[in-house]
């Protein structure tokens, strides 16, 4: 078993690297938004402000991460069991939507459009892991759920 002291000491090594992946995500803002002052093109503006949604969202995320470490924020099994069909319902239309840029990304001839799905397919994807891995929550929360 870890010592105590060795504990606080990866918790707060763990705790930097957080708050320094903040500041990362708050440069990508920065730089997303000079290229979109220098940019004409509706493409490169459009997955610059996706890039830049994204910083936004890891950064709020990353926030969590560390409220979570500080038990400030907490997740119960009631909680998740209210929300369990909405999540499962959830994961369909996630689903359909993978289904729907695979097979739009199949008819696709154009290189940017095909890009451009892509980034949204990966997007689907990930969306879908995210609700079902939130719906099986409730499963390592409380074992009998």
């Amino acid at each position: 078993m870890a010592k105590k002291e060795d504990l606080v000491v990866r918790r707060a090594a763990f705790e930097k690297n957080i708050n320094k992946w903040i500041e990362l995500e708050d440069l990508t803002v920065g730089s997303c938004d000079a290229i979109m002052k220098k940019s004409s093109s509706p493409v490169v503006k459009a997955m610059m402000k996706a890039i830049k949604m994204d910083s936004q969202k890891h950064k709020e995320l990353l926030g969590v991460v560390l409220e979570c470490l500080n038990g400030t924020i907490t997740m119960t099994p009631e909680e998740l069991g209210t929300i369990s069909s909405l999540l499962e319902g959830h994961s369909k239309v996630e689903k359909d939507a993978i289904d729907m840029a695979e097979k739009t990304l199949a008819d696709s001839r154009n290189f940017v459009i095909s890009h451009i799905i892509k980034y949204i397919l990966e997007d689907e994807r990930k969306h879908f892991s995210m609700a079902t891995d939130m719906n099986a929550f409730k499963a390592h929360i409380y074992p009998y759920a």
